[in-house]
């Protein structure tokens, strides 16, 4: 299976925000939409794309100060 894990970085903090992540779009207004394998949605604000790591299937936020 090819499904990620978005993670929120926030200072020394690291939360999980959803697991099973089929997808994610990231809008122009900075806005970032993701969907789990279930369709469960949801979009998150003041953050951007940190890193991807392809091998461990897993999508790294940051949290914009």
């Amino acid at each position: 299976m090819c499904q990620s894990k978005v993670i929120l970085l926030n200072g020394s903090e690291v939360k999980v925000i959803m697991t099973d992540v089929i997808l994610m779009d990231v809008k122009e207004d900075g806005r970032i939409e993701i969907m789990d394998i279930m369709g469960n949605r949801k979009t998150l604000r003041g953050c951007r794309v940190e890193s991807i790591d392809f091998i461990s299937h897993k999508v790294f936020l940051k949290e914009e100060s």
